[in-house]
């Protein structure tokens, strides 16, 4: 007899999380790396978080961290990150793809090329990242569940997110884990490798990407051709959220990491599927509702949860099981922020 399916909720993350969270990035190995690998890391992270709640913590660094929390076990079994403003205290780069045309009408030649620019242009831009799931909460919804819950969490307290929301996808890598793009291009200018690079990113030593990075445009067809060919793709890992994340709005507009060109998806906020589709409805508790999936979310500050399951929507009505009230900490008659499970 198999055992039942996992159930979750997505909660904001609280002081004694420390141990959990850090446990979390470990089991990362490096998949976290905005979230080094140290108590110590985690405590900040998660105190921001707490500080940016109360409001105590400024446009640089007001972020917020929630976590997935098995509802039986309370397993700390994933986590994705909202960051407010990017870019305001240490520069945020990417390369932007632009095109450059070379014509010549005597010679009859035209060429129309692809250009990387370093670029700052997606400051002052929230981000949605680091999402990350530990095995046993994969291939059950648990990454649906987190990218809800994060929207509906900007939807709660949209004035203090930027009108855009980026998130950036892991680029391509070959057989042996190694990126073709940072092998053409960033080791040719940092004598550390990439991992190196994107821990001392996490640490908030920034400076010297501006510092050793090429300040010139790139042409794309100069550099090898397994580079050229990973510009703006995603790794096979992340074909699947980068699927999810276009369902909710998100668009690629031609900008990509820096480390290994990996596709940086961008959505405008009055778009954004959690933002444009969820509704505020007065929670009604009833026994044996037959509606459809919806993605649920009770409480304010400190108490936000998120939760999937099926309920009824009226008007100004959410009809919802007594037991799905209880899992979001709610009662018959609070405000409930409600999201169809689609478009």
């Amino acid at each position: 007899m198999q055992p039942p399916p996992r159930q979750f909720v997505v909660r904001l993350a609280r002081r004694e999380d420390v141990e959990a969270f850090t446990a979390l990035v470990i089991d990362a190995d490096g998949a976290l790396e905005r979230h080094p690998e140290s108590r110590e890391a985690s405590h900040l992270s998660i105190e921001t978080s707490i500080r940016s709640l109360a409001g105590q913590a400024s446009d640089a660094e007001r972020g917020y961290l929630l976590l997935l929390e098995d509802v039986h076990s309370a397993e700390i079994a994933g986590c994705i990150t909202l960051t407010c403003h990017i870019g305001l205290e240490q520069p945020f780069y990417d390369y932007r793809v632009g095109r450059i045309v070379h014509s010549s009408r005597p010679l009859k030649s035209y060429r129309c090329l692809d250009v990387l620019y370093l670029s700052n242009d997606l400051t002052g831009c929230s981000e949605l990242h680091s999402l990350y799931l530990r095995a046993g909460a994969r291939g059950m919804g648990a990454a649906s569940l987190l990218l809800k819950a994060a929207q509906l969490f900007i939807r709660s307290r949209l004035h203090e997110f930027a009108p855009r929301l980026i998130a950036e996808l892991h680029g391509v890598q070959d057989a042996n884990g190694a990126s073709p793009f940072w092998e053409s291009v960033g080791r040719r200018f940092f004598r550390v490798g990439q991992r190196e690079v994107e821990r001392l990113m996490a640490k908030g030593r920034k400076a010297f990407v501006a510092e050793l990075m090429p300040k010139h445009p790139m042409y794309v067809s100069l550099l090898p051709t397994a580079a050229q060919a990973v510009v703006g793709e995603v790794h096979h890992s992340n074909v699947g959220l980068a699927r999810e994340l276009e369902a909710d709005g998100f668009h690629f507009e031609n900008h990509v990491d820096i480390f290994d060109a990996g596709r940086v998806m961008e959505a405008h906020m009055a778009d954004l599927h959690g933002v444009a589709a969820s509704r505020v409805l007065s929670a009604r508790d009833c026994e044996d509702v037959a509606g459809e999936r919806w993605w649920i979310a009770g409480g304010s500050g400190a108490d936000f949860r998120v939760i999937g399951g099926t309920a009824a929507a009226t008007d100004d009505e959410l009809r919802i099981a007594p037991a799905l009230l209880r899992r979001l900490g709610a009662r018959a008659g609070d405000k409930l922020l409600a999201l169809p499970l689609r478009p």
